[in-house]
């Protein structure tokens, strides 16, 4: 194999998969009362929360999704119904979608699951699907079958692979040449890193039945002699150190702010003096309010992690209670971002 990138980016796949979060949200917010409750006292996630009893983490995410349908608008803190919610969406609008919108109730997985995480009927714990265990269960508890481990590595290789192409043609790893990355799935991140720089060493450190999976898609690339892995349980067992580098790619949205933080931590005391720390998520604007496809991102994290997306000055803020400086974000692929930071 030799570093290549897509001709083009993947943003229309991207749309096309999140948009099936769209009409299930909407379908939601219009069933729970929440564009009656914000068009009679607009409010902030946190307001709306203490008036209606929800779920203030799951109104944080559904609020900033229906601004970035265009539903509604933030301003100064608080959610105001626009003109296209207060027509259609209004339950005494003479234009209410309501009749259609109602018929998503049962009809969806998602709309069911949402609609319980808001009212605070499913908490982080809870899976999502029956007596399924979610991923991040298994990430949490260390504890992963090498049957889940070979179906989650091959989701995330499929939609990972064009920004892991991105990421290390377009991020900057001058003077990089021993790089550990975390939680880091198939290895699609090691692989491209290691065909674009022939002198980096990268070491997958992942559940010892992710580290299986892993190595078949190192081997498949022709890179093992510069691509191993390292089976740590991230929470539980102490990391490799004296790394230039370690690398995040969708492990933060994860997780709730403590537990990043206690991950970043972790990752300052892995790396060399003057070591850099890389975080690969897609970012929400500095309002939380958008854009569509990370808060849309933001919403399946919601539904099947402890997480959500974050904008640039959240992470911003970890990383500088981890003890890093010199921190910048660069675009780096289609919708993702490439936060980096000092040690």
């Amino acid at each position: 194999m030799t570093a290549e990138l897509p001709t083009c980016d993947d943003r229309p796949v991207w749309d096309l998969w999140l948009s099936s979060y769209h009409l299930p949200a909407v379908a939601v917010a219009d069933e729970l009362g929440i564009f009656d409750a914000l068009h009679e006292q607009p409010a902030g996630h946190a307001g709306l929360a203490a008036r209606t009893g929800f779920n203030e983490r799951a109104l944080a995410v559904l609020l900033s999704l229906l601004a970035a349908l265009g539903f509604l608008a933030l301003h100064a803190g608080r959610y105001y119904v626009t003109d296209v919610g207060r027509n259609f969406l209004l339950h005494d609008s003479p234009f209410h979608w309501g009749g259609l919108l109602g018929r998503v109730s049962g009809n969806l997985s998602v709309h069911d699951t949402l609609r319980k995480l808001v009212r605070g009927e499913l908490s982080d714990e809870t899976a999502v699907s029956g007596n399924s265990r979610r991923p991040v269960e298994a990430w949490e508890s260390g504890q992963l079958e090498p049957k889940q481990a070979r179906h989650i590595a091959a989701f995330m290789h499929s939609h990972s692979m064009p920004a892991a192409a991105g990421a290390a043609r377009n991020g900057d790893f001058r003077g990089v040449k021993r790089l550990l990355d975390v939680g880091g799935g198939s290895g699609c991140f090691s692989i491209n890193l290691a065909l674009q720089h022939p002198d980096m060493h990268c070491t997958v450190m992942e559940l010892p039945a992710m580290c299986e999976v892993a190595g078949e898609y190192i081997d498949a690339a022709g890179v093992a002699g510069q691509v191993d892995t390292a089976a740590v349980d991230m929470f539980r067992q102490d990391w490799p150190g004296d790394f230039d580098a370690l690398f995040f790619s969708n492990i933060f949205h994860d997780w709730d702010f403590e537990t990043c933080l206690e991950l970043a931590r972790k990752a300052r005391a892995a790396l060399k003096p003057g070591g850099r720390i890389y975080l690969h998520e897609m970012l929400l604007n500095d309002d939380g309010a958008g854009p569509l496809a990370a808060a849309t991102f933001s919403l399946v994290m919601l539904l099947g992690t402890q997480g959500q997306q974050f904008t640039y000055d959240q992470l911003r803020g970890i990383l500088e209670q981890a003890g890093f400086t010199d921190i910048e974000p660069v675009p780096s692929f289609a919708y993702y971002s490439l936060v980096s930071a000092r040690s």
